[in-house]
Order: structure tokens, then C-alpha cells, then sequence
């Protein structure tokens, strides 16, 4: 069978780099003056029996030969464009291995166990601003939450309409327009038949410590590969990092409020882990429904990826159970002395397994 690529495009925007793929698309439908369904058809993307972009698995991952075929049709290596995808990420920060194009089920399993935003971001008006609109690709990860070049925490939500940015119409994961030309500058959130026009560039944000930023960019290192994961000392994999710095981030979440003033945060930060917890509802995802689930907003975000490095980095296994010692016994206090079993849900390294039986008492199980 002869393989059928696409048309090579007159027009072609150069990708910035760590820039999304929806990112990416819009901005180069905003050059060809077509909407965004339009572009991606002209990228070789199978767009004929859906208009939802969930089915899809758009932006998070492709197959290799959908790669070969946008390459085909801009001259951007498949390299390029498959780090232009939450795929990038898979086996480090994310667990994709069950997501598959076109299977819809498999997209929603994997969003709501993952932490990340399929059809969301965060974003740094800032670097929107310099960059004209070029979104990039792990403002999606729910570990994201401050700026390392600028030094701010990152913006989650419109302060005109109220909706996550970039999440679509009231909240709920976009289409990929027929008609509506993006604008990647804007909210475009739509809300009762109009577009909500807010710029993005001029939403204020709150500066961090040298410290949160250092660590944001620590994250983002381990994430692609270029910095190993230590846990109190020992090299582990990045799965196994991250693993750990989740199940830190339940841990303190199970403690909450009794744990706040034991943590090394700020006030601010502290306000957001306690209405967050207010929030939180119990689901038919029972207890990792509640704990488990991604931070809501960049600020809780920043919070959990404080405490939890802080937990990571100590130097040796009796620091380790040290660090985590108050933050269990904060916990025990909301848990009634039962099993915390949701600690058991997530592929621990051994040294920090370990670390969890003597600071529970030996009932955080092992994998």
C-alpha cells in the first residue's frame, strides 16, 4: 500500500522551542488565515469522523506516522513535533502508555488518573507576550507553577470570565473550530454565545522566591531526562521521582489543616492547600479521587512542589523518615489511625517505601 502524504504548506510558522502542538496549530492557522480544524486536516490529521478533539488524543499523542506526515507537510522534523506532545513526558512526569488516538475512554482514564491538562494550561503572560503567543507544552503538567525565567507563578485562571484558561467553552475541553480564527493572545473562553477577549499579557502575577523557581526548573530537568532523580541521595528513575513527590503531596493533603503550620510555605500557601481541601469532594474515585487528583491552581501547585523537594532532598534515609515524620503524624490525626491506603496506588522507590512503613507504622504497603 503506497503511503499518501499531505501537500507540502506554502506558509509554515517555525515552532518555538518547548512551544505545543495546539500552540503551534493555531498560530500557524492564524498565518495560512484558515481556522484551526482547516490546518490540522492540512497536517494529514484524521479529522473526518469527529469534530471532538478528545477523540483525537490531539496535542498528547500521535502515531508515528502521523509525525512523518506533518513533517511531510511543514519540513518540522517528526522529532520536533513529537516533543511538541505531552508524549515527551511519557515514563517520567506522565504514564501514557494506555492512551491510543482515536479511543476516547482511554484519553478520559488517562487525564483524570495523570497530573496534567489534556485540553487546558497554565500559562506566563510574560512569555506569551515575548514570544506572540507561542504556548508552551509543560504549562500543561500539574507539576506546573512558576515561571523559572521570570520568576512568577503561573496564571490558571481568567480574571474576566473565571475560566481555566485555554480549557475551552465554560470550562469544558474545545473543539477545534470550523469557523473561529484563534487568537493566542486572548482567553477565548466562550461563555454564553461571546468570547470571552481578555489578554492574556496584561493579567498580573505574583512573584516567587529564587528558591520555587530553582526548584520549578529542577522539575522540568528530571521531566526531560537531563538531570538525574535523586531521592535522600540515591539515584532512582524519573517515574520513581515523580511517584515520590505525588505521594508526598497526599500525604500533606491528608494532614490538612492540622499540617499547615508545620509546613515551610508561605501564608498564601497555606490558604490555598486548605481551600483546596475545602473543595475537594468524595467521588466514586473514593479516596485517590480526593488526594491524588492534580493541584487545582498553579499556587497549590507551587505549595505541594515545596514541601515535596524539601522531602526528596534529604541526604540520607533517617533524614528522610525525619522529614516525613510530621507529616504523617498531621495525617494520622485526620485518618483515625486507618489504613491510608491510597498511599499503596502509586510505584514507590524502595528507599522512600521504606521510609513510609516506619513513619506509618508498616502500613504504607509496597508495590
Amino acid at each position: 500500500m503506497v503511503t499518501v502524504w499531505p501537500r507540502r504548506l506554502a506558509l509554515v510558522v517555525a515552532p518555538v522551542h518547548g512551544e505545543s502542538f495546539a500552540s503551534w496549530v493555531d498560530r500557524m492557522a492564524l498565518r495560512n488565515g484558515c481556522p484551526p480544524w482547516a490546518m490540522v486536516e492540512a497536517l494529514g490529521l484524521d479529522v473526518a469522523t469527529s469534530s471532538d478533539v478528545r477523540s483525537l488524543a490531539y496535542g498528547v499523542v500521535a502515531t508515528p506516522e502521523t509525525y512523518r506526515a506533518i513533517e511531510a507537510a511543514t519540513g518540522v522534523s517528526a522529532e520536533v513535533v513529537r516533543g511538541m506532545h505531552l508524549a515527551m513526558f511519557d515514563g517520567s512526569v506522565l504514564d501514557l502508555a494506555g492512551v491510543r488516538v482515536g479511543d476516547k475512554e482511554s484519553v478520559r482514564r488517562a487525564e483524570s488518573r495523570e497530573w496534567v491538562q489534556f485540553f487546558g494550561s497554565r500559562a506566563c503572560p510574560q512569555c506569551l507576550a515575548a514570544s506572540n503567543g507561542a504556548w508552551l507544552v509543560w504549562w500543561k503538567l500539574g507539576w506546573a507553577a512558576v515561571c523559572p525565567a521570570h520568576r512568577t507563578l503561573l496564571v490558571d485562571l481568567c480574571p474576566r470570565c473565571r475560566v481555566s484558561i485555554r480549557r475551552g467553552p465554560a470550562g469544558q475541553p474545545a473543539r477545534l473550530s470550523r469557523s473561529r480564527m484563534p487568537d493566542p493572545l486572548r482567553c477565548g473562553a466562550l461563555l454564553s454565545g461571546f468570547v470571552c477577549d481578555q489578554p492574556i499579557p496584561q493579567i498580573s502575577t505574583s512573584a516567587v522566591s529564587n528558591k520555587l523557581a530553582d526548584q520549578q526548573r529542577l522539575v522540568l530537568e528530571v521531566a526531560m531526562g537531563r538531570r538525574p532523580a535523586l531521592i535522600a541521595g540515591q539515584v532512582v528513575s524519573a517515574g520513581q521521582w515523580f511517584a515520590v513527590l505525588k505521594a508526598t503531596a497526599m500525604l500533606i493533603r491528608l494532614g490538612v489543616p492540622e499540617v499547615l503550620p508545620l509546613l515551610n510555605v508561605t501564608l498564601d500557601g497555606q490558604g490555598a492547600l486548605a481551600a483546596e481541601a475545602a473543595r475537594q469532594r468524595w467521588n466514586r474515585a473514593g479516596p485517590m479521587g480526593r488526594y491524588g487528583t492534580a493541584p487545582r491552581t498553579a499556587l497549590v501547585a507551587a505549595t505541594l512542589l515545596e514541601v515535596a523537594l524539601e522531602v526528596a532532598e534529604a541526604e540520607g534515609e533517617s533524614e528522610l523518615v525525619a522529614r516525613l515524620m510530621p507529616l504523617a503524624a498531621a495525617a494520622r490525626m485526620r485518618w483515625k489511625e486507618r489504613r491510608p491506603d491510597l498511599l499503596t496506588q502509586v510505584a514507590l522507590s524502595p528507599v522512600f517505601a521504606a521510609a513510609l512503613d516506619v513513619v506509618l507504622g508498616g502500613q504504607a504497603g509496597r508495590q
